[in-house]
């Protein structure tokens, strides 16, 4: 008995020698597209070894370049004293309008920490200074970056550890 003339809850099987067209075309197409594919990346010399030393070297010429813009920014000036003492008293004045509020005119503390002590806690080298000044940290100081300028905020760091 064939299964070729029965209905199955209406509707009517019809065996098919073929998938359609359109199928046959969508297969073929997919099976060359992926062979050309594979062909390009396994003839062509591509590996990912080779894309990442890519990446890696222009990283390190990145970081080359800006260690190189770094230390020529930190180049000593001629007049370092008269620029330190200049910017010093910018860092006083800066100090008694921005900071004195939180931290006393003195710097001895009150709302924010101790100015004056050892050891602070995000460290005391001028570096991490002026990260705490330029950026804030958390549980109260705000970031000056956008509202003091470099040598306003190099003034402050440098009166903060004459403290």
């Amino acid at each position: 008995m064939s299964d070729e003339n029965k209905e199955y809850d209406g509707i009517r099987y019809r065996a098919e020698k073929h998938a359609p067209l359109v199928f046959r075309i969508l297969f073929w197409g997919l099976v060359t597209w992926g062979a050309i594919f594979m062909a390009y990346y396994l003839l062509s010399g591509w590996s990912s070894y080779g894309e990442y030393a890519e990446i890696k070297k222009a990283k390190e010429a990145r970081l080359a370049a800006q260690t190189q813009k770094e230390a020529a920014a930190k180049a000593v000036p001629a007049h370092e004293e008269i620029r330190t003492t200049n910017l010093i008293g910018e860092g006083k004045k800066e100090f008694a309008a921005r900071c004195a509020s939180c931290h006393g005119a003195d710097g001895k503390g009150g709302i924010g920490p101790d100015l004056t002590a050892k050891t602070y806690k995000y460290g005391k080298t001028a570096a991490e200074v002026t990260a705490t000044i330029s950026g804030g940290r958390p549980g109260g100081m705000p970031g000056f970056k956008n509202e003091l300028s470099g040598d306003k905020i190099q003034g402050l760091v440098q009166y903060v550890l004459s403290l």
